[in-house]
Formats: C-alpha cells, structure tokens, sequence
C-alpha cells in the first residue's frame, strides 16, 4: 500500500480557509475600509463619475458602478487570479482612463490588488460585471473553505455591450452601515479630486455637504481672499494619495495633492502617519486662475502666487499646532524623558530653552524621527550644560544690593554645606506638600493610589513621633486587613502589597517596633493606619466604623499586643456633620481620627512654616516648560520598582 500513496512533493500547493483573512487584513473585517477600497478601484480604472447603490436595511443589494475603463475576460481573469497582483508592473503608476476622457491626469492608489476582496466584508459572494471593446463579461466569486483555490470564479455570462466600465455588487448580509455614514466616508476621502463625481443612491456626495468639513476664509492682502477646506476622516486605511494640501481653480484641480510645504520648510506632515491619513485641506483659489499652467500641473511663479501661498501655509500651520499639540506634546516628552538625568542638572531657564527648541523642532520638522528629535535634545542640553558653570557670577551680576548683603550673612551664617543640607531637606518637603494639593482633590483612581506613597514619605504631618525612622510600612498587618475585607483589592498598575488599593480607598499600614532593655526588638509599639478616599469623598459614620474594625481585627492576631496604640486616620474632602474622633480602650489605646484632606494640608503648611505660601508671595517665580517638568517628575525606572517592593531582577 506504502507504494501507492502519493509522495509529499507530487502534492499541490493548498490554501487554508483563512487564507483570504490573512490576505486582506481590515479590507475584510471593517467596513469602513472596504467601502474606501471600492471607490479607489473605480478611481484607478479611470473613472470619472461612480454611482453607489446603498441598501437602507441588511439583506438588500449593495452596487458600486463606474464609467472607467472596465476590462476584457484575460485582464479580469489576470487581476484577480494574481497574488499578489503587481498594479505598477503591469499598467504602470499612472491611471488609464477610458477612450474620450482628456485633460486629466491621476496616480492610481492600487498596488497589491488586495482592494479586489473588499466585497467580501459585506457577504460570501459577489458579482462582477465590465464591460470594455463592446463585449460584457458576468463572473460570480465566492469564498471557498480552502484547497486548491482560495475563492470560486465562475463565468456566468457573456454578451455584447457598447462602452466601458464596471459594477461590482452584493447582497448585503454583515456589517451594515447608514446611508448617512458610508457618504461620509466616500466624500471625505475623494471629494477633494473635483474630477471624481460620486452619487451615492443617486444623491451627489458634494464636498460642502460633509459633517467632517470645516470651512474657514483666509484674506490675501491686497488680492482678495481664498477659501480653505479642512476635512477631518477618521477612516484609517491604505488610500492616502489624495491626503494633505490640494488646490482648486475653477473646481478643477491643479497638480497633485501633497503635505509639502513651502520651499525651505520641509513637509507639513509625514504622509505615512495616522494624522496624514486623517487630515485633508482643499484650497478654493479661483483669484489665481490666470496663474495656472497650461498642463494644469502647478502655478507660475509670480507675487500673487506667492503671496496666496504664503497665507495659506500659515493657516494650515496653525490648524495643525492646534489639531496635533496633544500627539507633539507626546513625541516631546518621550524625547526628554530619554535624557532626564541631562535635563534635571540644568537651571529651569535652561529646561526651558530646552523644551521650546524641540517645539519649534516639531513644528518646522514634522516629518523627524524620534531617534533624532532625541538627539537633539543631547545635543542642546550639553551646550545648556557647558553654560551653567556662570549662573553664579550672572545671578550675582543680578542681586541687588540688598540681596548681595543677605547673601553675605548667610554665608557667614552657614556653610555652603550645611545650607545645602537644609535648603534640600526643606525643598523635598515643599514639593511634597505641592504634589499632595494636586492629587488630593482627583476622582481618578490611579492618582488616588499614587497618594499612599507620598504620604509614607511625608508621615510627618500626622506629627512630630512619626519622623522617626522605625516608622515602616508593614506588610503582614496590611495583609489582615485585605483578609478582612474579603480580598476586594484589584490590580492596579502602580501597588504595593504592604497597600490595599480598593476602587475608591487606599489603606497604608505603618508600624514602629518595641525594643526590649537588651535592644532586642519585642514587639509592634505603634501601629499607624492611613485610609484615603477619592477626591470628592464624604466621610460619615460608616468609614470610622470602618476603621475601627481594622484596629479590632488587628487585635485579633499575634502582631500586636493588647498595649499597642493604634492610630487611624481616615482622610476625605468633606466630614459629616457632628463626626467626630473615636476612642477605645481603657487608655484610649485606639483613636479613629476623621479628617479633611485641607486639615492635614494646612497642617503641612503650619509643620513647614508656611514657605511655600511665603516663596509665592516675595519674589518672581522663574518660568518653567511644563513637559520637560512633567518627565522629570516622572519616576524613573529603578524607582518604580523600588515603590512596588519587587526588584528588577524579578520582573
């Protein structure tokens, strides 16, 4: 039997029932795209006008018919039969268009020919019928489950017909979308070719007419004015030819749309971003209609010319700064988070200059890559670097005599040492105090968590006995009261497993050791609880009830003895009216303290002598740049996992 069977190799290649899937990617799984791919086909084939036919419920025929060129049985056959089907070799980059049809010249989007299953989106089978040198053709395509061929092509008739073209159609059977909607899509992406007609149930899809647009009228001294186009599409897909600037005289398109920018600036934007494929301008210049070449392919140069274009590319300048500030905000601090050690050795007046000259760098050089925005950042920041050895001698240059005398009693006061100890110390606590009144006031869960590491560091304001350094987060009573409540904590990005991170509670357990007369340690001494609640939270009754059974229940184990004082504070931004502080115990060993985030914050204040306040009201803040501030405020790595209790080598 073995000497029958047929050998591996005299198999045929086969496809699997996915194949088609894998294939196409999106053009078979959105919508969106899909219906983009059909109109490009037609736009590629020539055409000038395309009527789509839209079903208004699922289960009604969907047609797409052009005018273009359409195609013989062989051209057919070729073009979907190949994979992939390589549209520049075999008709080359520019569209052909149909027999008649004169002074207009395109570049087809095509490439792969993967457009050509798009009908598949909407159903398991579709027709095609074109018709090209008077002779008709009518083929049926169908998935298949795999095998030898990936889809069923079968020939279902033939015929005589005058002209050209092409419809591809469909019942409709998935993803189905409003007449309203897929208008939208179409003339947000071809609208801006005035040569490209499209009625979409007989109805024309005009350019005025899409929700997307957004119209502004720029002056032109002493010429006139123009009007600009914005068109927002948030269709992402492989159709990205007709994206960026285009100009219009007489609704007629001149050259081809780009996002290059002036002579000298560079590109507005990189055409392969989302942001290119989601933006279009259409600039209605009608005043430079004796300026156009005789090919239609641009503008002679001339004052007006100039002077329309130069209006223009402010206008789209600024629209952009505006559109993309939050994505170039990003782009700007994952550039200076790279260089943050850099960065954090420099004066403020320095970071500054900094994050402007990366701005500007955004802005002028939209098209950079983040390798080299990042080394321009080295670059400027080592020239800041060089400078800051005479920031002493300009500052002093700077004081006045009142303040070159200050500066004399401190030195004699103090040594720089000793100034720098304090002045440091100090600083740590005023910027903690500051991010606190930050965060305190958020409804947002994360930065409600991110609390509980800054007030371990600032337990100091609960009280003086608190900056003790036996006073530790404890992991084991932290682990009692998660037991309590019936292991409710979720994972959060940032937590600790000596914190328990509730949805809108975050609870800190620290704890001071006892020492025995040898100094062995024989106990808990003191055992602290920090209980914040999201911003906006009112604390009632119910929270220091709350509290209180924690203390009851770490009574209830070995970690603390019944003589150890138990301190709750329960943290919210507004009290109920009459709460007040709980004690229990025959010496009070256990207090529940409700209180306002603003008490503790005032507290801090007090427990710093108001400086902060004091530094705001004497004397000029130096301006900062919010983005290069914001990374160096940014926990490092190191940091991070150091705050999560894990080390690096165990992630």
């Amino acid at each position: 039997m073995a000497d029958t069977m047929p050998l591996f190799t005299d198999l045929p290649c086969l496809f699997g029932s996915g194949f088609l899937q894998d294939y196409a990617g999106q053009i078979m799984s959105d919508p969106r795209m899909a219906i983009v791919e059909l109109i490009a086909n037609a736009y590629d084939a020539g055409a000038t006008r395309v009527d789509v036919q839209w079903p208004s419920e699922p289960g009604l025929r969907l047609a797409v018919t052009d005018n273009g060129t359409g195609m013989t049985e062989l051209e057919l056959g070729r073009r979907w039969k190949t994979f992939p089907y390589d549209r520049q070799k075999e008709q080359g980059p520019d569209v052909l268009f149909p027999p008649g049809v004169t002074g207009h010249h395109r570049q087809a989007f095509g490439r792969s020919g993967k457009g050509r299953f798009a009908p598949f989106c909407f159903a398991d089978s579709y027709c095609i019928e074109t018709w090209k040198n008077d002779r008709f053709i009518r083929v049926l395509v169908k998935m298949t489950d795999g095998g030898l061929e990936p889809f069923a092509w079968n020939i279902e008739g033939q015929s005589e017909k005058k002209g050209h073209g092409t419809c591809v159609s469909t019942d409709l059977t998935r993803r189905f979308l409003s007449v309203e909607e897929v208008s939208e899509i179409i003339g947000a992406k071809f609208l801006v070719d005035p040569s490209f007609a499209i009625c979409v149930n007989k109805q024309p899809v005009q350019l005025l007419g899409l929700k997307s647009l957004v119209s502004t009228t720029v002056p032109v001294q002493p010429h006139g004015a123009v009007a600009v186009r914005r068109i927002d599409s948030a269709v992402q897909d492989r159709v990205v030819r007709l994206r960026g600037i285009t100009w219009w005289v007489n609704q007629r398109m001149v050259g081809e749309p780009s996002w290059e920018g002036l002579d000298g600036e560079g590109a507005y934007l990189d055409g392969r971003t989302a942001e290119a494929r989601r933006y279009s301008f259409v600039v209605e210049a009608d005043l430079l209609r004796e300026s156009v070449k005789a090919d239609w392919s641009g503008f002679h140069a001339n004052g007006k010319v100039n002077a329309v274009r130069d209006a223009v590319h402010r206008h789209v300048v600024e629209t952009l700064s505006e559109l993309l500030s939050s994505t170039r905000k990003e782009q700007k601090k994952a550039a200076l988070a790279r260089h943050r050690d850099l960065l954090g050795g420099l004066p403020v007046v320095s970071r500054k200059m900094v994050g402007q000259f990366v701005e500007q760098v955004l802005e002028k050089c939209p098209t950079i890559t983040p390798r080299d925005l990042s080394r321009t950042v080295a670059i400027l920041g080592k020239l800041e670097q060089s400078q800051s050895a005479y920031d002493l001698l300009k500052s002093l240059a700077e004081c006045s005599p009142e303040d070159l005398d200050r500066w004399n009693q401190l030195m004699q006061e103090f040594s720089a040492r000793n100034a720098e100890i304090i002045l440091t110390e100090l600083q740590k606590r005023l910027t903690l105090i500051e991010r606190l009144q930050e965060l305190v006031g958020s409804r947002k869960t994360d930065e409600l968590h991110d609390l509980q590491p800054l007030f371990e560091r600032g337990l100091w304001i609960f009280g003086p006995e608190y900056e003790a350094v036996d006073f530790r987060s404890n992991l084991g009573l932290a682990r009692i009261i998660r037991g309590l409540l019936g292991g409710t904590d979720k994972a959060l990005p940032i937590r600790r497993p000596d914190f328990v991170a509730l949805a809108d509670t975050s609870i800190g357990v620290y704890s001071a050791a006892e020492y025995k007369d040898n100094g062995e340690i024989s106990g808990v001494r003191k055992v602290l609880i920090v209980e914040l609640k999201k911003g906006g939270f009112t604390l009632t009754q119910k929270e220091v009830d709350q509290a209180r059974d924690y203390a009851k229940e770490l009574r209830k184990g070995t970690h603390v003895s019944p003589t150890t004082e138990i301190v709750a504070y329960v943290l919210g931004t507004l009290l109920e009216e009459g709460l007040q502080v709980a004690r229990m115990g025959e010496r009070n060993e256990t207090q529940i303290i409700p209180m306002i985030y603003q008490t503790i914050l005032d507290r801090a204040h007090s427990r710093t002598f108001n400086l902060q306040r004091r530094l705001k009201e004497s004397g000029p803040k130096v301006d900062s740049d919010s983005e290069v501030e914001e990374v160096l405020a940014q926990p490092v790595q190191g940091e991070m996992f150091e705050e999560s209790g894990v080390s690096k080598g165990e992630q």
